[in-house]
């Protein structure tokens, strides 16, 4: 008995230095510990600052819907029953969440506001960029053009668009403002029916299953942001 134990535990030993030899030395350890904890601390950063990166680009988020304007239905799901074509699902309008980026000029309005902005500043006024700063943010009131992206898988962008985008500052903090946009917005990939088929007809044919294909639609596009 005591001989078969020594062999067992002879046999365990090697296994035991070969997993005590596997773990990572303390110092890499601790350094990967430290880069999990910095991408977290960025990743909430992101989150919190209502900007999100694509291609490099920092983007803010948008809400946003569209109302088709393209000729052919953009069907999600069909079916044929009893001989006839029957749209069972349309995405002619969508609601989704977008990345957007959009410029505001900031016209002042009025000599008297005008007048006022340039006595606040004046102390700034030798440096261009900080005279140009400082009397934007004053202004509550921007307007200028916006693009608009919906990002898919592997960094393609399954839609872009563009328009116009008004915005009103709110809060204290002078970066938070609520915008509105409108513009044309391009899905590159839209479902449609096959030709040949259409919805409440018969199929073409002696076809029993519905057929698709994709291709690139417009629509208008209403947004929402709330970043000025």
């Amino acid at each position: 008995m005591r001989l078969f134990m020594l062999v067992a535990l002879s046999a365990l030993l090697p296994t035991v230095a070969y997993c005590q030899d596997a773990d990572p030395p303390p110092g890499k350890a601790a350094a990967d510990r430290k880069l999990l904890d910095q991408q977290a601390i960025e990743a909430k950063e992101a989150a919190t600052s209502g900007t999100q990166n694509f291609g490099g680009i920092d983007f803010g988020i948008g809400i946003s819907m569209t109302y088709d304007l393209g000729k052919n239905e953009r069907i999600r799901e069909a079916t044929i029953v009893d001989g006839i074509v029957r749209v069972t699902h349309a995405e002619n309008v969508r609601a989704r969440v977008v990345l957007e980026s959009h410029y505001f000029f900031t016209p002042t309005l009025g000599a008297a506001r005008r007048e006022e902005a340039e006595s606040y500043c004046a102390d700034v006024k030798h440096d261009p960029i900080k005279y140009r700063n400082c009397r934007s943010s004053l202004k509550d009131f921007g307007i200028g053009p916006f693009v608009a992206l919906q990002p898919g898988s592997d960094k393609v962008i399954d839609a872009i668009g563009a328009g116009v985008m008004v915005g009103l500052r709110r809060g204290t903090d002078r970066a938070s403002s609520l915008n509105f946009g409108i513009g044309i917005f391009y899905d590159v990939d839209t479902q449609i029916l096959g030709n040949g088929f259409e919805d409440d007809q018969p199929p073409p044919g002696n076809e029993v299953e519905v057929r698709f294909r994709r291709q690139s639609q417009s629509g208008i596009l209403f947004l929402s942001s709330f970043s000025f």
